[in-house]
Parts: structure tokens; C-alpha cells; sequence
């Protein structure tokens, strides 16, 4: 197998406090504010965290163009008569409709959303989740090693794609093994704790990271006191070491 090309280090990390409110509406209507994580190459927006005020609504779709994905940062909504406070998340699949959602409270939203030019449409159901603790969470496992004192919990996979969504638990003293890269794109937010992607950064809750596909990273991957973050992918994610 060739290894494919691979780019030095060009993993962007920053704080959502850095980032400035903007207009929403182009890609959530309803919302009174965003925050762009990251856009695509054609200018799409790829990932944001938006604001709800209280009593706002996000007009229900009938079908969405691509895959719609919520993950609740604070505040409280209600989406098809769903109660969803922090922690809680939904997912709209490609061609299925969008509910209304309805901010009883200011919330503010972490958002992600698929490509339209990549999606397929498939006969899966939207799935809305109260509390993402529920899910039960596994051991992962790296090169056939288990990761102990790590917890992983799937929130969403792409039945095409293989682009999934995940919560990941980080112990505390976590030290990582040497840098790696992904096939795939790999977004990060800081949710709980602290997790530093090497020595000149550090992310703490409301930090975002994005790792480009066949970008080598993690040259001192490591946690003080632990952390909860959020993931998402846009295909099979898979890690590959390489030497320092």
C-alpha cells in the first residue's frame, strides 16, 4: 500500500470565546447568532455554535438537504415534543424532516452539518437523545490495545460515509503515544477538563480543534485532570502513528 502524502502539522486550535457572533440565519434560521467553526472549501458552513434566544423558534424543514446534527452546549429546547438540555443531541439524516425547535430557554447549540454535495439520501430515522450519558459507553481500542480509564460513546454513524459523531471521556495524566494522522477530517470540542493536542496549546471547555485529513498531529498529546470532549468525522476514522 502507498502511504498517501501527508502534511506536517496544520491542526487549527481556538477558543470559541475568540470567535465573533455573526449572522446565523444563511445556515440556522431562528438563531440570533454564530460562531463558525469551520467552513468548507466552497464556503459551506461545516461545524458552529449558534444561539437560541428564549423563546425563538428554528422553522421545522420538510426534508433536509443533508445530514443535521445538534448537540446541546446550555440552555433547554424541544424538538418533536423532545425535552433536550445540555447534553442532549439529535440528528436529522439526509432527505428526513427537520422538526422545529424551540428554545424555552437562551441555548446555545453546537451544530454540524453535512456536505450536500456528498450526501445520500437513506432510510434511517431521526434519532433525538435527552441525555447523551445514557448511552452506554465501551472501552476503545487502539492498534488492538485497549485504551484503559478511556469512555467512548457513539452518537451517530453514517450508514454511507461512515462519518461519525462520538463523546469521548480522557483521564486524567493521559500521556500520548507519538504523532499520528487521520484519513479523515477530525473536529474536537472541549466540553469538560483539559486536553492539550501537544506542549504550545491547551484546550479547556469551549476550545475547538480540527485536525485535516493526513495532517500528522499530536506530537505531545496529554490531560492534567482529565476530559470531556465532543468528535466528529467525515468518514471512517482510523489512527495511524508515525515516528517523531
Amino acid at each position: 500500500m502507498t502511504e498517501p502524502a501527508l502534511s506536517e502539522n496544520l491542526s487549527r486550535c481556538q477558543h470559541s470565546a475568540d470567535i465573533p457572533w455573526r449572522a446565523a440565519d444563511p445556515y440556522w434560521p431562528g438563531a440570533d447568532g454564530g460562531k463558525i467553526l469551520r467552513m468548507l472549501d466552497d464556503g459551506q458552513v461545516r461545524s458552529a455554535v449558534v444561539r437560541l434566544p428564549a423563546g425563538g423558534v428554528s422553522p421545522a424543514q420538510t426534508a433536509v438537504a443533508a445530514t443535521v446534527q445538534g448537540y446541546v452546549l446550555s440552555g433547554h429546547v424541544i424538538a418533536s415534543e423532545h425535552v433536550l438540555k445540555a447534553g442532549g443531541f439529535f440528528v436529522i439524516p439526509t432527505g428526513q424532516a427537520m422538526p422545529a425547535v424551540e428554545s424555552v430557554t437562551d441555548t446555545e447549540l453546537l451544530v454540524v452539518l453535512d456536505d450536500p454535495a456528498r450526501a445520500q439520501a437513506a432510510d434511517v430515522r431521526p434519532e433525538l437523545i435527552p441525555n447523551t450519558q445514557d448511552i452506554a459507553p465501551f472501552v476503545p481500542e487502539v492498534g488492538g490495545m485497549r485504551l484503559e480509564g478511556f469512555e467512548r460513546r457513539v452518537l451517530w454513524e453514517d450508514p454511507h460515509t461512515g462519518a461519525d459523531t462520538r463523546l469521548l471521556t480522557v483521564p486524567a495524566g493521559f500521556e500520548g503515544k507519538r504523532p499520528n494522522w487521520h484519513p479523515v477530517h477530525e473536529e474536537i470540542f472541549c466540553l469538560a477538563g483539559d486536553i492539550g493536542p501537544d506542549d504550545t496549546r491547551l484546550m479547556t471547555p469551549g476550545s475547538y480543534l480540527h485536525n485535516p485529513a493526513f495532517g500528522v498531529h499530536g506530537y505531545h498529546e496529554h490531560s492534567r485532570g482529565g476530559a470531556v470532549v465532543l468528535e466528529w468525522h467525515d468518514g471512517p476514522w482510523e489512527i495511524n502513528f508515525v515516528d517523531a
